[in-house]
C-alpha cells in the first residue's frame, strides 16, 4: 500500500493532508493510533483525538494483539501510569507482533520514583518514551515523533507489505466511499464472521439491518456525531448477542468502521455510560466520577449549562435541529475544556438540554471559588455562542449554575446544589450564572422533606386551611380560600410555599394537586345547610391545566364530594407559565358551562398578565398581596392599584384584593371600587371547624 508524505503541523494540533491510495486490499492508515491506558483512557483518548488522531482505545490487555491488528493502526500509545507490570507486559505483547520493529509504540509512565522506567520501557520493545510528570513534557509531540518513525519506516518500503497485510486480514473492518459506490470494502474476516450478512445487496447498511432495534439508535447516535463534524465515533452494541464495539472514522471522502469483539468481563464498555446523541458521558457515568473523587477527599467544581430556548428551538427548526444542536455543544464544550488535564475534568450531558462540567480542584477556598467561577462564565460565553446550521444561525439562551462540593462525599448534595442554583439562573433574566447558596445541610432536609412527602400523603398529613372572603362595603362573608398545610410530624405547619416547591422537585405535583382538590372539595362538601350559600375556590397549575382529562376530573371531584359546580371558583396563579393557552381556555371555557368561576390569582407577580387577561375565560382578578400592602402608601402606589381595579371592571371582572391588614388599606379599596378582600384584617387561614365557628358568627 502506497502512502505519500505530505502531513502539516499547527501549533494547536496536526491538521493532516494524507494522499491515499485507491487500493481496495488494505485500510492501513498511519492516521490510526492504538490507545492502552488502565485508568484514564476516556480522558486520554479525548485528549489524543482532538488533535487530529483517528484513536481506538482499550483500558484492559486482554485480546491486546486482536485489538491492535483490529485499530488498522501501526502507532500504539501504552499508558503506564499506576500500572507499570501490566504496561510492560503489554508493550512486549506488541512488540512480538513485528521482529522488524515496524510499528511506532509510545510509552507514558511518571518516572518519578520509579527508577529507570525508560530504559525497562525500551528493552520491552518500546520505540519512543515520554515521561508525563516532567513540566515539559510535550504529548502531541511525542506523538509527532512516532508518526515520524512510523512514516520513515513504511515510506515505500516493499518489505512493508506483508506486514500490512497482516494487518489487514487479522481485522474485522469496512469502508464506505462518499465519492464511488464501486470502492466500498469488506474485510474477508469480516464476511466470514457475518455470513448472515449478504454484503453484495447491502454493503452500507448489511450489519445495521441484523442489529436490534435499540443497537440501531446507538448506532444513529454515532453516525450523527460524525455528521456535527467529529472526525471519529465509537458505539458499543451487541451483534449477534456479542458485545462489540465498533470503531467509525470520517476521512472526508470516505467512512470506515472496524469491529472490536470483547470479552464478558470488559465491565466499562459504554452500554451505560455514554449519551447516545451527543457521545458525552452520561449522568450516570458522570455521578460515578464525582463520587470516586470525593471518597477520595478531592475537591470538585461544578458547572451545570441549561438551554432555557431549546423547547423553541425543536418547535421553531424541528428535532434534527435541535439533536444537532446537541452535538455540536457537546464538541464545543470538549474543545474549551481541553486546556484542563483530562483526568481532573470531565464533560457530561445530564439529561435533556443541560450539560455538565465538573473539574477537580486543589481546595474549597474562596480565591479558587472565584477563579472556577470566572471560569465557568467564560465557557457558557464561548460552548453556547449562535450555532449556524444549514446557512441559518441559531441563538442559544443558556443559564449556568455553579456549586463547590463541602464536606460531604456525596454527589447527589453536589450535583442537586448545582441543579437549583441552575433553576435560579433559568428564572432570571438579567443573571445567566448562579452560584450555589444552599448548603449541604439545606440540600439534605430538602431531600428528607422530599422522601417525607410520599408518606404525608399516604397518612393524611396534609391539611385544609380556608381563608375567608369577605364584601369590602358591607363585611359579608361571601366563601373562602382553600389553601394547603403540611403538618409535618417533627418541624409543625409547613405552609403552601413549601409544600408544593418539595412536591415540585419530588415530581409529585400531579399527585398532590389532584389530592388537595379532592380535600378541599370534600371540606366543603361537609358545610351545615346554613352555609349553603358559601362559596369555595381552589387553586390549580399550567400542570392542571395542561392535563387533557382536567375538565372531566375537577367535575368528577366536584360531584363525588356533593358540592355544587356554581359554587366553585378555579384561581390560576398568574405567575404559572401556560404553555398552551388555547387548550386551557378550551379547558376552562368548558367548566365555566357547568357553572364554575375562573379567577387570576396573584395578579401583578408575573409576565403573562395581559395575556391570559386577553386569552383566558375569567370572572375574578386577584390583586398580589405585594401590591395591596403598598396601596396606602405612595399616591403612585395607589395608581397602580386602581388601574388594575379599573382595567378589571372595564373588562367585566369582579376584583378581590388579597393581604389586606389594615383599615386604611380596606378603605382606600372601597374608595377604589374594589369588590372582595381577604387577609388578616378578618382572618388569616384557619381550619375546617374554626371557619364553620366563623361563619356562623359572621352572618
Amino acid at each position: 500500500m502506497h502512502f505519500a508524505k505530505a502531513v502539516h503541523f499547527k501549533e494547536t494540533g496536526i491538521s493532516k493532508v494524507i494522499q491515499k491510495s485507491q487500493s481496495l486490499s488494505g485500510q492501513v492508515d498511519l492516521t490510526n493510533l492504538f490507545l492502552l491506558s488502565f485508568h484514564d483512557r476516556d480522558p486520554l483518548a479525548s485528549r489524543v483525538s482532538a488533535g487530529g488522531w483517528y484513536v481506538s482505545s482499550a483500558r484492559r490487555k486482554d485480546g491486546l494483539r486482536g485489538r491492535f491488528l483490529s485499530s488498522n493502526a501501526l502507532i500504539a500509545l501504552v499508558d503506564l501510569r499506576d500500572a507499570v507490570d501490566d504496561g510492560l507486559a503489554a508493550i512486549a505483547e506488541l512488540a512480538g507482533l513485528d521482529e522488524q520493529r515496524r510499528i511506532a509504540i509510545l510509552a507514558l509512565a511518571d518516572q518519578s520514583g520509579q527508577g529507570n522506567i525508560a530504559a525497562k520501557c525500551y528493552d520491552a520493545g518500546a520505540t519512543h518514551f515520554l515521561d508525563i510528570a516532567n513540566p515539559y513534557a510535550d504529548l502531541e509531540q511525542a506523538i509527532k515523533f512516532a508518526y515520524r518513525y512510523v512514516e520513515n519506516v513504511h515510506g515505500g518500503a516493499k518489505a512493508t507489505n506483508d506486514f500490512n497485510r497482516l494487518l489487514i486480514q487479522a481485522g474485522e473492518q469496512w469502508s464506505f466511499s462518499k465519492l464511488a459506490i464501486s470502492q466500498n470494502w469488506i474485510s474477508e474476516k469480516l464476511r466470514s464472521n457475518l455470513s448472515a450478512v449478504n454484503f453484495d445487496i447491502y454493503p452500507v447498511t448489511g450489519i445495521y439491518r441484523i442489529l436490534a432495534a435499540e443497537e440501531r439508535l446507538r448506532v444513529r447516535g454515532a453516525m450523527g456525531r460524525l455528521r456535527a463534524g467529529a472526525t471519529q465515533a465509537a458505539v458499543a452494541h451487541l451483534l449477534h448477542g456479542e458485545k462489540i464495539i465498533h470503531h467509525l472514522h470520517d476521512s472526508g471522502d470516505k467512512i470506515q468502521g472496524s469491529l472490536e469483539r470483547v470479552s464478558d468481563n470488559e465491565t466499562d464498555l459504554g452500554w451505560t455510560g455514554r449519551d447516545l446523541l451527543s457521545g458525552l458521558r452520561n449522568g450516570s457515568a458522570a455521578r460515578n466520577w464525582m463520587r470516586r473523587r470525593l471518597a477520595n477527599h478531592h475537591k470538585i467544581g461544578l458547572v451545570m449549562f441549561g438551554l432555557k430556548n431549546f423547547a423553541t428551538i425543536n418547535a421553531a427548526y424541528g428535532r434534527a435541529i435541535g439533536d444537532e444542536i446537541m452535538r455540536r455543544i457537546g464538541q464545543r464544550l470538549i474543545t474549551e475544556t481541553m486546556a484542563h488535564p483530562l483526568d481532573n475534568c470531565l464533560v457530561a450531558r445530564m439529561d435533556g438540554q443541560n450539560f455538565v462540567v465538573a473539574t477537580q480542584l486543589e481546595s474549597a477556598s474562596d480565591e479558587i471559588a472565584n477563579t472556577y467561577t470566572d471560569y465557568a462564565e467564560e465557557l457558557l460565553s464561548k460552548v453556547f455562542a449562535p450555532i449556524s446550521i444549514e446557512a441559518r444561525d441559531i441563538g442559544l439562551v443558556a443559564r449556568a449554575g455553579v456549586a463547590i462540593s463541602e464536606e460531604s462525599a456525596d454527589e447527589t448534595l453536589l450535583v442537586r446544589r448545582a441543579t437549583l442554583a441552575l433553576a435560579e439562573a433559568m428564572l432570571s433574566d438579567a443573571l445567566p450564572l448562579r452560584v450555589s447558596n444552599s448548603s449541604e445541610k439545606n440540600i439534605l432536609l430538602e431531600q428528607q422533606l422530599e422522601a417525607d412527602l410520599v408518606h404525608a400523603l399516604e397518612r393524611g398529613d396534609i391539611a385544609i386551611a380556608l381563608q375567608p372572603q369577605i364584601k369590602v362595603r358591607t363585611g359579608q362573608l361571601v366563601g373562602a380560600e382553600a389553601l394547603a398545610r403540611w403538618d409535618h410530624p417533627t418541624l409543625g405547619f409547613l405552609g403552601a410555599a413549601t409544600l408544593f416547591s418539595v412536591a415540585e422537585r419530588a415530581g409529585l405535583m400531579e399527585l398532590l394537586s389532584s389530592h388537595i382538590h379532592k380535600l378541599a372539595f370534600e371540606t366543603a362538601g361537609q358545610w351545615p345547610e346554613s352555609l349553603s350559600f358559601l362559596r369555595l375556590s381552589i387553586n390549580i397549575t399550567a400542570g392542571d391545566l395542561a392535563n387533557a382529562d382536567f375538565v372531566k376530573n375537577m367535575m368528577r371531584g366536584i360531584d363525588h364530594a356533593g358540592f355544587e359546580a356554581a359554587r366553585t371558583t378555579l384561581e390560576i396563579t398568574e405567575s404559572e407559565l401556560i404553555g398552551d393557552l388555547k387548550s386551557a381556555a378550551r379547558r376552562l371555557a368548558a367548566l365555566q358551562e357547568q357553572g364554575l368561576q375562573i379567577a387570576i390569582d396573584d395578579f401583578g407577580t408575573g409576565y403573562s398578565s395581559l395575556a391570559y387577561l386577553k386569552n383566558l375565560p375569567l370572572d375574578y382578578l386577584k390583586i398580589d398581596s405585594g401590591l395591596t400592602s403598598d396601596i396606602s402608601g405612595s399616591s403612585k402606589d395607589q395608581v397602580v392599584v386602581k388601574s388594575i381595579i379599573k382595567m378589571g371592571h372595564s373588562l367585566g371582572l369582579s376584583v378581590i384584593a388579597e393581604g389586606v391588614e389594615t383599615e386604611a388599606q380596606l378603605a382606600t379599596l372601597a374608595d377604589q371600587g374594589c369588590e372582595y378582600f381577604q387577609g388578616f384584617l378578618r382572618s388569616g387561614p384557619i381550619s375546617a371547624e374554626e371557619f364553620e365557628i366563623f361563619a356562623l358568627l359572621s352572618n
